[in-house]
């Protein structure tokens, strides 16, 4: 009667515990990308993804996305922009998850930088948009003109800054207290770079210091000046909101062709679409 007894209280304890909650969902990436040689005689830009197709990898250490336009007016553009993406490729599997992912950034562009003046000594050049998906949260490091855009909500914001000459040039004006959406337009060397990797020393990379969360729908896009100095912003944001990231690249293709430019530079886009 006894054992009979305990088993019924147990039986009514289980009763009354509260259901386990169910696991916590977490975001996943899908991701695409596109690359076009336009009207150049080269292609000089590289790209990469790492961690793409392997989720457990994406939960120990991220998704990785990195786009380099190499420099068509200095030397060995395309050697240049590959040498950029195999270094951050090879530094990247040293990542450390739970140490300052913000100084591993710039740890590592410092040494990629340095690789690429002691092997074209100064005479090769590229820029970087690179940006790292990890635990829900975005971190992103930039030098030169390459872009990185979010998508949330039907709105377009670019993340980082441009490093050329226009933009020194409105800093300077909106310091000297001129706000003045014109200043710099009509100098030729606006677009011209601030900063670019391969220099002797790269001092301040535009990058996050804190972390980014990301939601479900977003969207991020990294691409070269040949789509970001081609496309405005109300035409990237109608071919970002495809409903997949092979789609929205279909419409960035698209949409550069439509341009049938003269002179198209060569571009890349890289897509990461984030959802449950």
């Amino acid at each position: 009667m006894e054992a009979r007894g305990r088993r019924a209280a147990m039986g009514l304890f289980d009763r009354w515990r509260k259901p386990s909650p169910p696991p916590r969902r977490l975001l996943s990436y899908q991701v695409a990308n596109l690359q076009g040689r336009g009207t150049r005689d080269y292609q000089e830009d590289s790209f990469a993804f790492a961690n793409a197709l392997d989720v457990t990898e994406i939960r120990r250490r991220g998704l990785l996305a990195i786009v380099a336009d190499g420099m068509g007016g200095l030397r060995d553009g395309r050697l240049v922009s590959q040498t950029c993406v195999a270094g951050l490729l090879s530094t990247f599997s040293t990542l450390e998850p739970k140490a300052d992912l913000p100084d591993q950034l710039r740890r590592w562009v410092e040494e990629t930088n340095q690789t690429l003046f002691r092997q074209f000594q100064g005479e090769g050049g590229t820029t970087l948009a690179a940006c790292l998906c990890f635990q829900e949260a975005l971190w992103w490091i930039s030098v030169g003109d390459s872009g990185l855009y979010l998508l949330r909500d039907g709105g377009l914001f670019r993340l980082n800054v441009e490093q050329n000459y226009l933009t020194q040039l409105r800093l300077e004006a909106i310091r000297a207290g001129r706000l003045d959406p014109t200043v710099g337009l009509d100098d030729p060397d606006g677009p011209r770079l601030s900063a670019f990797l391969g220099m002797e020393q790269v001092d301040a990379p535009d990058r996050s210091l804190r972390p980014l969360p990301l939601q479900d729908g977003d969207t991020l896009l990294l691409c070269s000046d040949g789509i970001s100095g081609v496309l405005d912003e109300a035409e990237l944001r109608d071919c970002l909101e495809q409903d997949s990231a092979e789609g929205a690249c279909g419409r960035l293709e698209a949409a550069i062709r439509g341009q049938a430019r003269v002179y198209q530079d060569n571009y890349t886009a890289l897509v990461i679409k984030c959802g449950y």
